[in-house]
């Protein structure tokens, strides 16, 4: 593994875990590219879930003081919010967890990214028309309910949505914004609900990988080859130092991007992308060109 290496899947990993693209499966069509289907090292994996973590921490620093005022019971709002939150983690760790075998399993077979990657497309398309037909034709603003205005049907259709479809090629932001949006949410409200659900499961989902990392350490046992750096890497810190740093700008990229974007209906062109990819990985699959068919 060399420098370059750890640049690209830290832009990967903070581009496409924001953007409505799945980052699961663009990192895996890179696996096959760059290590023939090998996983990265799991502490590099880590390390880029922490980047992108650091990315949304910083973003919406605000947002998050609230919801630890809330925690504390100095902000009714945030409280609201910190509650919502956590009752959208509870079908995501159920269906994450139930799920976690067949994801893993997914991951020999780059078509089933690919229908992940239809279905996202799909998902953007409809999501885009339910906004373009919210608009006020009066003052051109978007009709439906604030992040504020949130039920806890809602809280629970998003998290069940991130639970089921994270690891298949679905795209977390892309299915979660979807999904708010169906719910009567707002687009930038249900963007921005998506991004504070990122935060409890980015570090939920790297406190999970980190366990298969830290069994080995404290039994005093070396590294299985899977889990370590492969022989002739460049220096492992200075590998995760890079991809922390090129994961945590590019997030912070993303996100800000997709922010914007989401302030009027303009999910097509991420749609049209996710369709592309999504056929070509489909071919690539099936095809057994990469991975297997």
């Amino acid at each position: 593994m060399t420098l370059l290496h750890a640049i690209l899947l830290g832009l990967v990993q903070g581009l496409t875990e924001f953007l409505p693209v799945s980052s699961t499966a663009h990192l895996t069509l890179v696996e096959h590219l760059m290590f023939r289907g090998k996983p990265m090292p799991l502490a590099f994996d880590v390390l880029l879930h922490v980047g992108t973590l650091g990315a949304l921490m910083v973003y919406f620093r605000r947002e998050l003081v609230q919801l630890v005022m809330g925690c504390v019971g100095r902000d009714k709002e945030g409280r609201k919010l910190a509650i919502w939150l956590f009752l959208a983690m509870i079908p995501t760790a159920i269906f994450g967890l139930a799920t976690k075998g067949v994801k893993e399993a997914a991951k020999e077979h780059l078509w089933v990214y690919g229908v992940g990657l239809l279905v996202t497309a799909a998902l953007l398309f409809v999501a885009n028309r339910l906004s373009q037909q919210r608009v006020n034709s009066q003052d051109g603003e978007l009709t439906g309910r604030d992040i504020q205005d949130l039920r806890a049907v809602d809280a629970l259709a998003v998290g069940t949505i991130q639970g089921i479809g994270g690891g298949f090629g679905l795209s977390r932001s892309g299915s979660t914004i979807s999904v708010g949006v169906f719910r009567g949410l707002k687009l930038p409200a249900s963007t921005r609900f998506s991004f504070l659900l990122g935060m409890p499961t980015i570090a939920a989902a790297g406190v999970v990988e980190l366990r298969g990392l830290l069994k080995p350490i404290l039994n005093h046992q070396p590294l299985p080859a899977e889990l370590a750096f492969p022989p002739g890497s460049s220096a492992p810190i200075l590998l995760c130092v890079t991809g922390v740093i090129a994961a945590g700008i590019s997030g912070y990229l993303a996100i800000g991007l997709l922010d914007r974007f989401t302030r009027r209906p303009r999910l097509n062109g991420f749609a049209v992308y996710c369709l592309v990819m999504g056929l070509v990985m489909l071919t690539l699959g099936a095809t057994g060109v990469l991975g297997h068919p």
